[in-house]
């Protein structure tokens, strides 16, 4: 396992990067993100920018040997189409680095994501306010994957009253199903920091979920179905976990999957499709990524 850099304060001390540089068309971001699991990195430590056709994925240490390691043990992967390199920044706040574009936006026709320390900020009319804060650039709404989920979640509005968010991250789709209407929400994330990241933005906006803990899929149990089921996980880790996540689906509940990449679609439309018992309702397509609304027949 890598160290990670995240500081007992909350804010990533950081000095060394190591970055993946992955060009389009080329090797699918997510195999990267797969790999590096794989190495031990936590999900919620990647951070991700896509720009003129290329994926970055970068990882942040606070020490030059632990990045070092790092870097070696991927290149022993032989993955081709993928670019590695370690640089050092000069000691400086993380929160600088990501924070200087992470800008109010709205994350859904209703909810505006203010970031929480851009606190003068003043939500539009009509719409809902959901502040937020993070110790990474992971979970800000700002990849397409949230933005997918959090969409459709909320085009269910109304449709459900008992939700689980699984990979719940900073806790985003969590508030997102409060905020439309759940009675009731559960969630949890294999990472322990970023369950704490949740909790504290779900209670920073007055919310709360009935369960919030830190555990992979196979571990949580859970004493009720849930008319809406949202995984936010990589392709791999949804097909390996499909009848797991499935079973927490009530008949005719909705269940949204993310963290696809469009190449890794037809994976996810076979895997899930008959016998599943789900039948597909839409599939929201992106630049790189998408995501799956299916429905639990009765």
């Amino acid at each position: 396992m890598f160290l990670r850099g995240i500081g007992v304060d909350g804010f990533m001390r950081v000095t060394h990067e190591v970055s993946f540089q992955v060009k389009v068309p080329g090797i699918a971001p997510e195999l990267v993100r797969v790999a590096l699991t794989g190495l031990g990195v936590a999900p919620a430590d990647l951070v991700e920018e896509e720009s003129r056709g290329a994926h970055k994925i970068s990882i942040y240490f606070p020490a030059a040997l632990h990045a070092e390691n790092l870097r070696r043990a991927f290149i022993k992967l032989k993955l081709k189409g993928v670019k590695v390199g370690r640089r050092g920044h000069r000691a400086r706040d993380w929160a600088t680095r990501w924070k200087a574009s992470w800008r109010p936006f709205g994350l859904t026709r209703r909810i505006f994501l203010i970031p929480r320390f851009l606190d003068d900020v003043r939500c539009p009319r009509g719409r809902v306010p959901l502040y937020l804060d993070t110790t990474s650039a992971f979970g800000t709404g700002l990849h397409e994957t949230t933005r997918f989920s959090a969409r459709l979640i909320e085009s269910l509005r109304g449709s459900f009253r008992t939700a689980l968010d699984i990979g719940t991250g900073t806790g985003i789709l969590a508030a997102v199903a409060l905020l439309s209407g759940a009675e009731h929400v559960e969630a949890f994330d294999i990472d322990g920091e970023a369950v704490k990241a949740a909790a504290l933005n779900l209670k920073g906006n007055g919310l709360r979920c009935a369960v919030l803990k830190a555990c992979d899929v196979k571990s949580y149990h859970s004493r009720r179905k849930f008319d809406l089921v949202a995984a936010n996980l990589i392709t791999h880790d949804l097909l390996f976990f499909k009848a797991r996540i499935i079973s927490f689906l009530n008949p005719g509940g909705y269940l949204i999957l993310s963290g696809i990449s469009l190449k890794s679609i037809p994976l996810i439309r076979k895997g899930f499709s008959a016998p599943s018992g789900l039948k597909l309702i839409k599939i929201l397509r992106g630049k790189e990524w998408s995501a799956f609304l299916f429905v639990r027949r009765s």
